[in-house]
């Protein structure tokens, strides 16, 4: 990538959020930036996962995911999901999850709010995955605003 570009790409606007998939605490999580909405007829979202994470296959498996929207300003939770993605690592064992009721997906404390989505189409893009799912369920828990890439220290450039 030239420099150019390199110094631009760092300069998009994300939200921070934490993406689950699979079931309760055999499930994972993840703290993600490629996420954004695609439709509103039906309503559907979008997120992008390198191929080589190990939530690619499980987001296969499943064929669902939950969005959580993060509170700004809450570092914690988000931090509690972020970092290694190679298998082996077990990021909602001990948490307290609940199952969503669209998809069945974990849902993890301390979200402002969430989106249950049901994969109803991937992409396979360079070196990540475009997972497309409808919107099977939705709440507002806090209304506030999103942590983003601008208000934090957590980034992701791919």
């Amino acid at each position: 990538m030239s420099e150019n570009i390199r110094k631009v790409w760092r300069k998009l606007e994300h939200g921070v959020y934490v993406v689950t998939m699979g079931r309760g605490t055999e499930g994972n999580a993840l703290t993600a930036s490629w996420v954004t909405p695609v439709s509103s007829e039906p309503y559907m979202m979008a997120i992008v996962i390198k191929n080589s994470h190990q939530s690619a296959p499980m987001l296969k498996k499943h064929g669902a995911f939950v969005i959580h929207l993060i509170e700004k300003g809450n570092e914690g939770v988000a931090k509690t999901y972020y970092g290694p993605a190679e298998s082996g690592y077990r990021k909602l064992e001990g948490t307290s999850v609940k199952d969503s009721p669209g998809t069945g997906s974990p849902l993890i404390p301390g979200a402002m709010a969430w989106l249950d989505c049901k994969i109803v189409d991937t992409v396979t893009t360079g070196n990540h995955t475009v997972f497309v799912g409808e919107v099977k369920d939705a709440e507002l828990i806090k209304d506030t605003d999103i942590m983003t890439s601008s208000n934090t220290d957590l980034r992701y450039y791919g």
